[in-house]
This record gives structure tokens, C-alpha cells and sequence, in this order.
């Protein structure tokens, strides 16, 4: 079974995050990739590139080690948080640094990218200024390393989050100032010299996982930190309280602890014991800057309250971060000492912390990607069950997305006979559609529309009876029959839906009796809370049979019948605000019945009818008025009963097509970001006159 690749799918920080970090907690922290002639770049081009998440700016003099491959002479790469807190890419003895620094406590995009012998280093998109290397890469033993540089004077240890590290090979990705990418990186493959290497840290779940094949071996200990600190105000943010001080000067120095040692002594202590549990691995760690005598301002973990007694640890190294894994026993105590010992001294103290080690899975930080993407994989996907599709990794918080709901129409075996049926079909995995339940009642020509989690359908048209005015919705990740939502304002057939992940909309439609039997009104529904639908305002003029579609924020309608003939025309609206509609632009061709959906930036209107069936399919950017463009053609005409698609934010599947009388189950789809004209995706079971949703479309974020 083929390895899973997705587009942000659901998890841990909401419906558009991933699981898609890796957590260091430095120390000896780091993912080692065996040699590789991958990583032999010759003269070439290359990008490595990252999200990155920092707990604190590094203390002066201080770096932290990304990504390094390092040998012998000037062969070598080493990326590395900076000094004075920016981004460093060294190769041998050129250091190129990014323009501006990065921000604390939150999730900065880094890349190095060497485009014919220039090398620029961005952060967040902006790039600094190039350099020339020209190194001819060609060390086939080179061992790339994620989380930490080891040098001749010691180590470099990252200590926060990685997400999305991908190397490419003979591509420069980036040569000018760019927007950090709002999706879950892949791999790409142009040509077998320009390609990606390497592409990890996806998964905190399991941190050696690796998306083009290789073998990533960890080192460290890959702990994560309790919540609760041990150590009291050592930040020292106002002063020295929680701390004994005694001997030489104490002081508070810019929110940190400054001690001036020309005597004989000088420190700060505080029992910590006291707050720990016995047989509990800690983490202690802290920052030291001196001046004066080497090796003389220390930060020591011992058993008594002088500092002395039994010392577990004794941070003498200067200048710097110093960190130990500590083991409490019981009936001991344990003090935390910052020393100015020998000679004329003056040390500073800062970010002294003791936090218990948690077994298990390291905590979820999530980069901020952007809208669903939907579901694409590498392989075959299966469906293990009516409900659940079944994905190669097994995620159980995955099921269910990418999920369409077709409310159905008209039966196909008994002509003209309408159905309560709801089908169901996911929108990345062809195939037919399989019953998910059914409305409260018989009725079909509604509009439908959806959040993340629940679909809607309303208003339509009972055989015998005429217009109705239910709301009916459902759970998409469930399969089952309608709940009441309310009722609204105006019964009506034949109108648009649309939604973001908080409104819905319907717009139009058509109560019978000729022309004067077109509506302009628009009413919307908070999709979260059950209840009757609201005014919203009026489109351009009566009529019915537009398509809806949606971004975020902004709703679009296109087409429709406002008598006496079809018309070409889009209009928009803002879904957050209420209000009339706003000239768009204009489709290729006047029709009515048209379906419409979209990804969260483009919108497409397919099919529909003008005095016969159409196959012409158009696009838009949503964001930008103006008219529409061709996309291709269905292979199935369409004219009927608003036949309606089901999107995410890569596919889009049309449903209920048919030439009036005959009709037809043929579903199809098309890959949004590109032209071209629909392929076969499977059948449903009902025939036109259908209305779909999904919980991937374009219009949540």
C-alpha cells in the first residue's frame, strides 16, 4: 500500500491544521540522513527550506544548528539560527545572512537557494541579498543533519520545532522575494537531476519519517517538557524574588540576574525540590553571559543551599546555554545556584528553567498553512466500510474528509419520480456514490451548502404539494437521515447555494407562475445554530438557476433565467456582511441551471442550459472581478434541474447531469487548477435534478 501524502488534513489545532511538526529538545537532539550522491550538488542549483518555531532569541554569541552537511576545506553547508537572532547559511568561508530577524514564539519560513552560482538565504519570503558561491559540491559522503551542529568547539543544538524540511536538487525554487507556502510541502520530481531529495519532519507523531525514501536515524532523546515549571521567576522579570542571594552585588539588570562578584562571593539560590516528584527525569537549563575570569560564573544544581554538598551539575562554560537531564531521588534536597566564584567576575543569568520530562509523543505546533486541500495519495485508497474510507496510515482523524453529500432528485428507473435518498461519495477517490440516508421528506430542487461538519439542504419542491420551505441538515462524517434546521423566509425552487465555514447562503430561485414568479431575495443561516433563515439582500434582478460558489469570504452567483432568456451574468457578495449583490463580470455564455463550486481561490461554472444543453465549462479568480475564461468541456451535456458538484480545494465533481427528458447518473471531474475537459469519475444513483455539498469546499478556511 502506497505511503499517504496530503494537503492539510484535520487534526490537533483545527480543521486546517496537520500533524506536521517535529519537536528538539536540544541537548544531543538530531535526525541524521545516511550519504547520499542526493546530496552531491555539483555546480547546480538548490533550495533547502523550512518552518521553523523559536522558544527565545539566542544569548549573544549564541547559535543554534538547523541543517548542516559538513566536511573537510570549504565542501560544506551549515544553516543555522544567528547570533543576533536571524538566519545563517555558511558555506565554507561565505556566511550569508537573512535581512530582518526572526519572531519569538512563532512559526517563521526560512529558505537557502542557490540559482547559477548566487545564493540568497529568505525569511518569510523576503530574500537578502546574493552572494556568489560557486563550490563545486561533489562529496558523495556527505551526512546531512537536522537539529544540530557539531564542531570542533562543541555543538550547536536546536531547541524548538521543525516542519516541512525539504532539500531539492538542481531546482531553485525561490531566486526573488516570494509568499511562504499556505500548504503542506511535497515532492516534485521535473527531471532526475531536478528533484526533491529530501522532504521530513511532516509527522510529530513519528519524527523519522521521510517522504522520498531514506533512512532517518534519531539521536537524543526527543522529550518533550512538561507544562509546569519548577524554578520560580527565573526569568527575572522585576527582580530576584523566590531566590536567597547573598555575598557580593545582586541586582536586576534589563530583566535578568546580574551578579558583581569583588569579594569573595556572590550568588543566588532556590530550593526546588520541594516541587518535583521522586523517581521524575527533569530538564535544567539556563543562560549564562560573563565578563571578567573564564569559566567563573556558573549554573549549578547541587544539594545545598550554598551551592555546594553534592553538585549534579555545574554549567562552568561561560558564556552560553547549558542544559542537563536530572533524575530526582527522594529524601534529597535539590538547589538551583547561580555563582560569581573566582576572581573579578560579573555574570548575568537569564531563562533559568527545570521542567519534568514527559514520555510519549512530543506536543503538537502546527505551521500556518492555509485551506483544505483535500485528500491525494500515492497509491490505491480503499473503502473499508459505508461510512469511512480506509487511508494507507490508518489516521483516524482523516476519515471523513473530503466527503460530498448528493442529494439525489429524480430516480433514473422510475421517470419523473422524485426520491428522498442522500448519497455520499469521496471527492479525491473516483467511484459510485453510496446512499448515506434521507431528507425528512420528498423533495428535490433545493439548494445546498456546508461547513466542515455539516451539510444542508433547503427549500425545493414536493411532487402534488409545490414549494416547500424546510431546512433539513446532517453530520457529513455520519451517515444517517435529516435533522430539522428551520425553515426559510420564502419557499422556492430552483436556487443557489453557497457557503463559508460559517454562513450559508441561498440565493434566488423560482415559486412558479410564469416570470413573475422569479425571486431576487437572498437569506442566509448560521450553519453552527439551528434556526430560521435571515434576510440578507437581493440579487441584480429576479431569477433563478444561478450557481453559487464561494471563497472565505466572498460568495459569487453566475448565470440563472431572469426572463425572458438565460444570462451570462456573475455578481458577488461579501458572506460575512448582508447587502445586495455586486456586478462580477460576465461567463462565456448566457444559461441558466448552471453548477457551480470552487477551491478557495478559483470558482468554476460548468454546464447549464440557453434553449439546449451546454458542455462548456468557464473559471474565475475569486478575489478578482472580471469575466470568466474557458476551462474545457463536459463530455456529458447538461440542461436540467440544476445540476450541482461537490469540490475541495483540488477536484471538483459534477453530479445529476442529463438532456431533459432522458437524464443521466454520470458523475465526472475536473483537477481545478488546471484547464482542460472532465473525465469519467462513476455514477450515482439518483439522475438531474440534484443538489451536492462537501466539507472540503473552497469557501472554508
Amino acid at each position: 500500500m502506497a505511503n499517504l501524502r496530503t494537503n492539510n488534513l484535520s487534526g490537533e489545532g483545527g480543521r486546517n491544521a496537520i500533524k506536521g511538526s517535529v519537536f528538539f529538545g536540544g541537548g544531543s537532539d538530531a535526525l541524521a540522513i545516511p550519504a547520499s550522491s542526493d546530496f552531491a550538488y555539483g555546480t547546480g542549483d538548490f533550495t533547502i527550506e523550512a518552518w521553523i518555531w523559536k522558544d527565545a532569541k539566542p544569548a549573544t554569541g549564541e547559535t543554534r544548528g538547523i541543517y548542516t552537511q559538513t566536511q573537510s576545506g570549504n565542501d560544506y553547508i551549515v544553516i543555522k539560527i544567528g547570533s543576533t537572532n536571524n538566519i545563517q547559511a555558511t558555506f565554507g568561508s561565505t556566511t550569508i545572512s537573512s535581512t530582518g530577524t526572526l519572531a519569538v514564539n512563532s512559526w517563521n519560513h526560512f529558505a537557502v537557494s542557490r540559482s547559477s552560482n548566487t545564493v540568497k538565504v529568505f525569511l518569510n519570503g523576503i530574500a537578502s541579498s546574493g552572494s556568489t558561491v560557486s563550490t563545486d559540491f561533489s562529496d558523495t559522503t556527505r551526512n546531512p543533519t537536522i537539529g544540530n551542529y557539531t564542531h570542533s568547539y562543541g555543538s550547536l543544538p536546536y531547541f524548538g520545532y521543525i516542519s516541512n524540511l525539504r532539500v531539492c536538487k538542481g531546482h531553485a525554487v525561490y531566486t526573488a522575494d516570494f509568499t511562504p507556502p499556505s500548504y503542506e510541502l511535497s515532492v516534485h520530481d521535473i527531471a532526475d537531476d531536478d528533484k526533491t531529495v529530501l522532504l521530513c519532519c511532516q509527522d510529530s507523531d513519528n519524527p523519522l519519517q521521510e517522504a522520498t525514501g531514506k533512512t532517518i536515524t534519531g539521536y537524543g532523546r526527543y522529550e518533550y517538557l512538561s507544562d509546569t515549571e519548577v524554578v520560580l521567576n527565573g526569568t527575572f522579570d522585576t527582580d530576584t524574588s523566590s531566590w536567597t542571594t547573598q555575598g557580593d552585588t545582586v541586582e536586576i539588570d534589563s530583566a535578568r540576574l546580574k551578579i558583581i562578584r569583588t569579594g569573595t562571593f556572590g550568588a543566588a539560590t532556590q530550593q526546588v525540590n520541594t516541587r518535583m516528584t521522586a523517581g521524575t527525569q527533569y530538564k535544567f537549563r539556563g543562560r549564562i553571559e560573563q565578563t571578567g575570569s573564564p569559566g567563573s560564573a556558573l549554573l549549578r544544581l547541587s544539594s545545598a543551599s550554598n551551592g555546594n554538598g553534592t553538585v549534579f551539575f555545574n554549567g562552568a562554560y561561560g558564556t552560553g546555554t547549558h542544559e542537563t537531564i536530572f533524575t530526582y531521588s527522594s529524601g534529597g534536597g535539590v538547589y538551583v545556584s547561580a555563582i560569581a566564584g573566582n576572581g573579578n567576575v560579573t555574570g548575568i543569568w537569564d531563562d533559568i528553567s527545570m521542567k519534568a520530562i514527559n514520555p510519549g509523543t512530543p506536543p503538537k505546533n502546527i505551521p500556518p498553512f492555509g485551506v483544505d486541500a483535500g485528500n491525494t495519495f500515492g497509491g490505491a485508497i480503499t473503502m473499508n466500510s459505508s461510512a469511512w474510507m480506509y487511508f494507507p496510515t490508518g489516521r483516524t482523524e482523516e476519515r471523513g474528509r473530503g466527503r460530498a453529500l448528493l442529494f439525489v432528485g429524480y430516480n433514473p428507473v422510475a421517470a419523473g419520480t422524485v426520491v428522498s435518498t442522500v448519497d455520499f461519495f469521496s471527492i479525491q477517490s473516483q467511484g459510485n456514490s453510496t446512499t448515506f440516508g434521507s431528507l425528512s421528506d420528498t423533495f428535490t430542487l433545493g439548494a445546498a451548502f456546508s461547513s466542515s461538519t455539516r451539510g444542508i439542504y433547503a427549500g425545493g419542491s414536493k411532487p402534488a404539494v409545490g414549494n416547500v420551505s424546510n431546512i433539513d441538515f446532517f453530520t457529513i462524517a455520519t451517515t444517517g437521515n435529516a435533522t430539522d434546521f428551520g425553515d426559510i423566509g420564502t419557499t422556492f425552487r430552483y436556487g443557489a447555494g453557497l457557503s463559508n465555514a460559517t454562513r450559508g447562503i441561498k440565493a434566488a430561485g423560482y415559486q412558479g407562475g410564469g416570470s413573475s414568479g422569479n425571486l431576487n431575495i437572498i437569506e442566509f443561516v448560521t450553519i453552527a445554530n439551528t434556526g430560521n433563515a435571515s434576510d440578507f439582500g437581493d440579487t441584480s434582478s429576479p431569477t433563478h438557476g444561478l450557481g453559487g460558489l464561494a471563497s472565505p469570504t466572498r460568495g459569487v452567483l453566475g448565470g440563472g433565467y431572469p426572463y425572458p432568456a438565460a444570462s451570462n451574468i456573475i455578481e458577488f457578495i461579501t458572506i460575512s456582511t448582508t447587502g445586495n449583490t455586486t456586478d462580477f463580470g460576465d461567463l462565456t455564455e448566457a444559461k441558466q441551471l448552471v453548477a457551480a463550486g470552487a477551491s478557495n481561490t478559483r470558482g468554476i461554472f460548468g454546464g447549464g442550459d440557453n434553449s439546449g444543453a451546454s458542455k462548456v465549462i468557464n473559471f474565475i479568480t475569486i478575489a478578482t472581478t472580471g469575466d470568466a475564461q474557458d476551462f474545457g468541456d463536459l463530455s456529458v451535456i447538461s440542461e436540467y434541474a440544476g445540476m450541482e458538484m461537490a469540490s475541495n480545494s483540488s477536484r471538483m465533481v459534477f453530479a445529476g447531469a442529463g438532456d431533459y427528458p432522458a437524464g443521466s447518473n454520470t458523475m465526472e471531474f475536473i483537477n481545478i487548477a488546471t484547464t482542460g475537459d472532465a473525465t469519467d469519475f462513476g455514477d450515482q444513483t439518483g439522475d438531474y435534478g440534484s443538489s451536492a455539498c462537501s466539507d472540503s469546499h473552497g469557501g472554508l478556511s
